[in-house]
């Protein structure tokens, strides 16, 4: 299995001046599929940026949401759905991270603590798991540290690799950079965005979704989220 992973809004770690009433919470997420899919889901979503004149090395993300692009992220939203592809996402309430009592004022340190709540409780023993990472510190020690805890828990070393690579030359990134940005923007904003094309993609999803993008059961495997109770 692979699991590819990224983050928003980790600033408000340690920037609390910047925390509003619609700027307050930190998402870690991922999307995970089967090894034998991920040729199939690329070359699907590299189609889709051909579809719409783009260059396959074009990086999709959720900030390059335009009204002129609006059906190619539709679309791409289709591809999630059509396909054997988890998403899973941890919200946590920036305001109430102490990082002096809990994380020793080190905000990299409470951000990893933060990434094993999202992937201890998503692998499982059975499985082998190869996780990427978009670049975030730039500290391959703490990875490892990562891997090492994930590993000595209850996983019998299945975490074979936990690796940081570049999100503009990975579509499952760009995928999960996509689906996190829509579940921010209508946590953190609710209806009160600003953008209506946004709110038009926030609508879609869970209108292909099936629900509103809620909290969901810890066992939800297509659609995961959790906010963290700190």
């Amino acid at each position: 299995m692979e699991i590819y992973c990224d983050e928003s809004r980790q600033d408000l770690l340690y920037n609390k001046k910047s925390i509003t009433d619609t700027n307050r919470y930190i998402f870690i997420g991922g999307v995970m599929i089967n090894s034998n899919d991920k040729g199939i889901i690329e070359t699907k979503i590299n189609d889709l940026k051909k579809k719409y004149n783009l260059s396959v090395s074009y990086e999709v993300k959720w900030s390059k949401v335009t009204k002129r692009l609006l059906k190619l992220y539709m679309e791409i939203i289709d591809v999630y759905i059509s396909f054997n592809i988890e998403f899973r996402c941890i919200c946590i309430d920036s305001s109430k991270v102490n990082l002096h009592k809990y994380h020793e004022d080190n905000p990299e340190l409470g951000f990893y603590k933060f990434y094993y709540q999202l992937l201890n409780n998503w692998i499982l023993k059975e499985n082998e798991y190869y996780i990427y990472t978009d670049k975030i510190y730039d500290d391959f020690e703490e990875l490892q540290k990562l891997k090492e805890c994930l590993n000595n828990s209850h996983h019998f070393k299945c975490v074979k690799d936990i690796t940081e690579i570049d999100s503009e030359k990975n579509v499952l990134l760009q995928l999960e950079d996509i689906l996190m940005g829509i579940v921010a923007y209508k946590v953190n904003l609710g209806n009160r965005g600003i953008s209506k094309v946004k709110l038009k993609l926030v609508s879609y999803f869970e209108e292909k979704l099936g629900r509103e993008i809620l909290p969901t059961f810890k066992s939800s495997k297509k659609f995961n989220l959790f906010k963290i109770r700190i």
